[in-house]
């Protein structure tokens, strides 16, 4: 039997849907079936097996709730047996294309003499599988883009720092000219478009056009370092240009906002979180506060996340679910990401009695709860990012929090146990960081005997002296 990767949506009732529209049934042999629509969405890293489908629907006509889940188990291991045949089809393509792949020219040196985008370009195909999650590859490809238009015809040996200067600082000018043209199609396409006719959207702005800036300039020089120590590794190049100090001084990453809630505020908002009813809501915010998880780890918390013990229960991070979407996927970035965070009893206790009932509520719907049923939505999938949003926002404004960002939960979980005296390497673990200097970097001003009380000990010092 197939690995069922492929899983149906709650199916969608369409009787129920034309009864409200005040449309007649649809035609059946039997009027005592109703007509229910299964819907399966495709992961994105599933979609190149299947020419790029992103879903398949089907539609059944059922007597009862029995009937209605043996469709939809057929219908899914239909399905997951086709991706299994496309997968094995596919990746029997790229082995024959790796062994017609021709070989990177070199001159007598042992250097590449391919274009710096040729290079970068099968760099990043051959991280994408499985050295690096989806997202990076996304991110990758985009910074493609901006090699290409100015340095990317370059022979790879032969660029020069200032060759990579340059490309960096052409990238706010090419980031505005390609969302300037993206601008001018979408107005083009407004004024034709007969949903915005109909919807009449025509008179709302756009939203403001959004540059590209330091970070992504820091970004792109960070993959060129990368991209560079891979070709100096394999001999391809004789040194690597992106490591020049000057590039380091002047293309930097601006700092994270760091915007904690105070202890008393914590408090509050702890206060305001337990006098919710029990909800998937309500156990993301004691997620995100509990234990200072990121908001794609959050949505990412499924049944099996929560070990509980006798003495002290914890949570496993070990996915995400990216900016629009609704599929969790594999996760971390880095392999600090994945991680076993204690919680406390509340964030248990809560957690427990919100598995029992969505456990219930699946099984009503005719699903088999699994360790693997996600957590932060009430049905099959995942909510998407802007839905949480929406009901944070509301949550926020009600109880006195209006514009904190949900990322100062995070702030908050760190600021906190450091203040409280927590060890800088347990909280750079628990947090997910790649190194305690990280963490000690952000959040060094939280740290007693650092940043607390400074300017006393140091004045106290000197009045000492005199």
């Amino acid at each position: 039997m197939p690995m069922q990767i492929l899983t149906c949506d709650k199916p969608y009732n369409l009787d129920e849907v034309r009864k409200k529209k005040g449309k007649p049934r649809v035609a059946r042999r039997d009027s005592r079936t109703t007509l229910y629509e299964l819907t399966i969405r495709v992961p994105k890293d599933y979609q190149v097996y299947l020419e790029g489908k992103t879903k398949f629907t089907k539609r059944v006509f059922v007597l009862n709730r029995r009937e209605l889940q043996g469709e939809v188990r057929a219908f899914e291991d239909e399905k997951n047996a086709d991706l299994d045949s496309a997968k094995d089809a596919y990746e029997k393509s790229l082995e024959a294309a790796g062994k017609e792949a021709p070989a990177l020219p070199v001159n007598e040196d042992g250097y590449c003499t391919a274009p710096l985008i040729d290079y970068a370009e099968r760099y990043v195909e051959v991280r994408s599988h499985g050295s690096v999650s989806s997202e990076t590859t996304k991110n990758e490809l985009n910074y493609l883009r901006y090699i290409r238009a100015t340095i990317g015809g370059i022979i790879l040996f032969k660029v020069t720092s200032d060759d990579i200067e340059g490309c960096l600082i052409e990238v706010p000018r090419l980031s505005r000219k390609w969302a300037e043209e993206r601008r001018k199609s979408q107005e083009a396409n407004r004024k034709t478009a007969k949903w915005a006719q109909e919807k009449k959207t025509l008179t709302q702005p756009f939203k403001e056009i959004r540059v590209a800036g330091s970070d992504t300039q820091a970004k792109i020089l960070k993959f060129l370092r990368e991209l560079y120590n891979y070709a100096f590794e394999k001999d391809h190049v004789p040194k690597n240009p992106a490591h020049a100090r000057f590039l380091s001084r002047v293309f930097k990453s601006s700092k994270p906002l760091i915007d904690p809630l105070m202890e008393d505020e914590a408090a509050r908002f702890l206060e305001a979180v337990m006098k919710l009813p029990l909800s998937w809501f309500k156990l993301s915010l004691l997620v995100l506060l509990g234990i200072g998880a990121r908001p794609e780890e959050m949505q990412a918390i499924i049944s099996g996340s929560f070990l509980f013990g006798e003495e002290e229960s914890a949570i496993r991070i070990t996915g995400a679910v990216p900016r629009g979407g609704i599929v969790i996927v594999d996760y971390p970035k880095t392999d600090a990401g994945r991680r076993t965070v204690p919680i406390d009893d509340l964030l248990a206790d809560t957690g427990k009695a919100w598995i029992a009932m969505k456990s219930q509520m699946m099984e009503d719907l005719g699903f088999t709860p699994t360790l693997k049923m996600p957590l932060m939505s009430d049905t099959v999938h995942p909510h998407a990012y802007n839905t949480w949003k929406k009901l944070w926002d509301k949550f926020m404004d009600e109880n006195g929090f209006s514009g904190i960002r949900p990322y100062a939960l995070r702030h908050t979980y760190a600021t906190l146990n450091l203040a409280n005296g927590e060890n800088i390497k347990t909280v750079s673990v628990l947090m997910g960081h790649a190194s305690p200097s990280y963490t000690l970097d952000l959040y060094a001003g939280y740290v007693p005997n650092t940043g607390l009380g400074i300017g006393t000990r140091y004045m106290n010092l000197l009045k000492a002296a005199i």
